[in-house]
């Protein structure tokens, strides 16, 4: 009996040293992580302002802390101005007089690996009846640490264009979904064979610029609403000011006995 006790208590030391190697080895491969966090009080308080210069109501813009579908689900701007009045809904609309929002999102977000931001996702959800979005890319802006100001550049494959030429503007008309690939001028090199424009730096190098304070980085994305038909329909003009700042995320072991074990 005693022997069997002995037996059974090797046995259980031995995988428990073994799944605490496991452990380990799982852990050393684990690549530390930060968090993308944007600044949505800013975003949020800038763009009301904004559109309450341009006569329309506070109540039209407010941040989602997660987009629908077809988005993320990460911090979303949504816009919702009203139609024009001489929009004719179609035949049996449950909602006639009210068209639906404008949902903006800047990718990435959240917990991220320690390897740099190679560019930005930018999202744009137009649910309204009768208003056209213009995203303007040579009027946006992505700064960097605060004072370095660089041009957008739209990434499209295949480029061969001088980044010198004006870029077209992005239009998504009602009921339509825009996803699309941005990062700064300085960020493209040519490739010396095909001539093509490639990526050949990331956007940001978050193990230089982690921890430190303020907006690590921004994206100034400037949009413009145009309503269909109407006299005097005007264009609603807005800059949408994405502030990131980059955390670090505190380490957690693999296994959360592990992680209990390790900090005895």
């Amino acid at each position: 009996m005693e022997r069997d006790i002995l037996i059974l208590t090797v046995y259980f030391i031995c995988m428990g040293y073994v799944v605490y190697q496991m452990a380990l080895s799982i852990e050393a491969e684990l690549e530390d992580q930060v968090v993308l966090v944007p600044d949505a009080p800013n975003l949020e308080s800038t763009v009301r302002a904004q559109l309450v210069r341009q006569g329309f109501s506070e109540q039209a813009v407010k941040v989602l802390g997660a987009g629908p579908p077809p988005l993320k689900t990460a911090m979303t701007l949504e816009l919702m101005v009203p139609e024009p009045k001489s929009y004719s809904p179609p035949e049996g609309s449950a909602n006639p007089a009210a068209g639906g929002p404008i949902m903006v999102q800047v990718l990435p977000q959240g917990p991220h690996p320690l390897q740099p931001v190679k560019g930005l996702t930018v999202q744009v959800v137009n649910q309204s009846h009768a208003i056209q979005v213009t995203v303007d890319w040579d009027r946006s802006s992505i700064t960097r640490m605060g004072t370095e100001i660089r041009r957008v550049i739209r990434h499209t494959p295949g480029m061969r264009l001088d980044l010198s030429l004006p870029q077209v503007t992005s239009v998504v008309n009602p009921n339509q979904f825009l996803s699309t690939a941005i990062t700064s001028e300085d960020c493209f090199g040519r490739n010396a064979e095909t001539q093509v424009l490639e990526v050949a730096a990331p956007l940001v190098d978050i193990a230089k610029v982690a921890g430190l304070k303020g907006p690590n980085y921004a994206l100034d994305l400037v949009v413009q609403l145009m309503p269909f038909g109407g006299r005097g329909a005007r264009p609603i003009m807005l800059l949408l000011p994405f502030r990131f700042v980059i955390q670090p995320l505190p380490a957690k072991a693999a296994i959360p006995l592990v992680n209990w074990i390790l900090k005895r």
